[in-house]
């Protein structure tokens, strides 16, 4: 891929902006990727998958709060919560864990904690180097969903989260969590200034008014597309090149742009396995395109298990490639200053490798962020962050790029993408598929079962983790 191409691919997804599943933008760049596709003389296979949407309000008045009479800044809105209607709801202000009257606008207290990254994310024997982390989606996807239960259970019609130990800088336009199916309760959050005066009014109970008036519409539509480049020498054998295709930003998803680029490439030069590239849709709406554990790619596998299980009259999917937040750089709050922005370095890589073998392909075919072999990373029993974790449960050998910036799920526009580290990326999942196109299937290792003993051992492992990190922290703020 030349660089002129990559900075085109990115000014269009900063034209279209978020591409929330069903949206018309999404739709936009579905037809963009399955428009490349088509150019190349490939035949492109669509899914349609329809859903409940809902959509962020669309005029300004559509979104405010107000308290004791004054507006208060929203920094952003729980997804999929709930929808006041223009007319809103009002209520005194109560803080969830004392005082919220039924019928009142509760305030719950979300922390921006940190968490044990070691505890989530395993190293293939290099130690133990990521430590804890704070990051505004497993924050709020730890949190902020037992808060609106309890304040459902509560009666309240309304909840304000104020979220500390975050710059409302980088809350800006977080759309977390992004896991929940609808929770019919309207709920927003608010931070830095705006958080402090929140906290401080719901100890009077001042009267606060809240619209927030999303659009609910039924049986909507998204499609994930998808394509196949038979192989030459062993076409009933697979290799799955995943990413998804509705996204918040430039980063999150740009993941197609290394799709568009391997197909061209297998294309000029006829792979020996087929290889099947997915455009996957739902990402973002988990919920609405599957029935339990997985993502939105897990649907896909459901439905098209003729392409990857290896039973009578299937192909079967030696491994797999997952691209997502390709050239992400770093942004980061500053406490000394209280500043969010970017630290002129490429946000650190979270390349998983599921077995030793692939891991042994990765070091020696990565060519990323940084100089030298990279940091390649295993999942747990637990978690696999992105789109890798559905080939990991149908226990499909992959490697997968997840990396995870802190404005990751934000919708709110910056400058995020370093072409040359994207490009090198993309150069890398082309290195990896020329590999594993031609790896004998008994070198690429095995997954191991996911089974009930190993998930309990590792789910203790993270909970005595997440207890001890969230007891030093009561300690510290003691003591300061």
């Amino acid at each position: 891929m030349e660089h002129d191409e990559a900075v085109a691919e990115l000014e269009l997804l900063a034209e279209l902006g978020p591409r929330f599943p069903g949206s018309a933008s999404h739709d936009r760049l579905v037809d963009h990727v399955a428009a490349h596709w088509a150019d190349l003389g490939l035949t492109v296979r669509e899914d349609v998958l329809r859903f409940d949407r809902w959509d962020l309000p669309s005029t300004p008045g559509g979104l405010t709060l107000t308290v004791g009479g004054r507006p208060v800044e929203i920094s952003s809105v729980f997804p999929y919560s709930g929808t006041t209607g223009a007319e809103g709801v009002r209520g005194p202000l109560g803080l969830l864990e004392r005082s919220t009257a039924p019928d009142g606008v509760a305030v719950v207290e979300l922390r921006n904690r940190p968490v044990p990254f070691d505890a989530l994310v395993r190293s293939w024997g290099q130690g133990a180097p990521w430590g804890t982390v704070t990051h505004p989606v497993l924050a709020a996807t730890l949190s902020a969903e037992r808060g609106l239960a309890k304040a459902k259970r509560a009666g309240a019609r309304a909840v304000v989260f104020a979220w500390r130990g975050i710059s409302a800088a980088n809350a800006r336009g977080q759309q977390v969590p992004f896991t929940l199916p609808y929770q019919d309760i309207p709920a927003v959050l608010v931070a830095g200034e705006a958080a402090d005066t929140v906290l401080a009014r719901a100890e009077r109970g001042d009267p606060a008014e809240l619209v927030l008036d999303a659009a609910l519409t039924p049986d909507s539509a998204m499609r994930t597309v998808w394509t196949v480049v038979e192989g030459a020498e062993r076409p009933d054998e697979t290799v799955l090149v995943i990413t998804h295709s509705d996204g918040t930003n430039v980063v999150e998803e740009n993941g197609h742009l290394a799709l568009v680029e391997l197909a061209r490439d297998v294309v000029a030069r006829r792979p020996e396995r087929s290889v099947v590239f997915v455009f996957t849709a739902g990402h973002l709406r988990i919920p609405a395109v599957i029935d339990g554990h997985g993502q939105a790619t897990t649907r896909w596998l459901d439905d098209h298990r003729d392409w990857w299980a290896g039973g009578d009259g299937q192909r079967r999917a030696v491994a797999g490639l997952v691209a997502e937040h390709l050239g992400a750089v770093e942004y980061a709050d500053d406490p000394a200053t209280g500043g969010y922005g970017p630290t002129g370095r490429a946000e650190p890589e979270l390349l998983y490798a599921t077995t030793r073998e692939l891991k042994a392909v990765a070091s020696v075919e990565w060519r990323g962020a940084e100089s030298g072999p990279p940091l390649v990373c295993a999942p747990t029993p637990v978690i696999q962050f992105g789109e890798g974790q559905p080939l990991t449960l149908a226990r499909i050998p992959n490697i997968s790029l997840v990396t995870a910036p802190q404005y990751l799920l934000s919708d709110h526009p910056g400058d995020y993408v370093d072409v040359p580290l994207l490009l090198r990326q993309v150069d890398s999942f082309r290195r990896l598929l020329r590999r594993l196109d031609t790896l004998p299937a008994d070198k690429v290792g095995t997954v191991p079962a996911h089974t009930r003993i190993r998930k309990i051992a590792a789910t203790a492992r993270l909970t005595a983790a997440l207890a001890a990190t969230a007891l030093r922290e009561r300690r510290t703020r003691r003591s300061g």
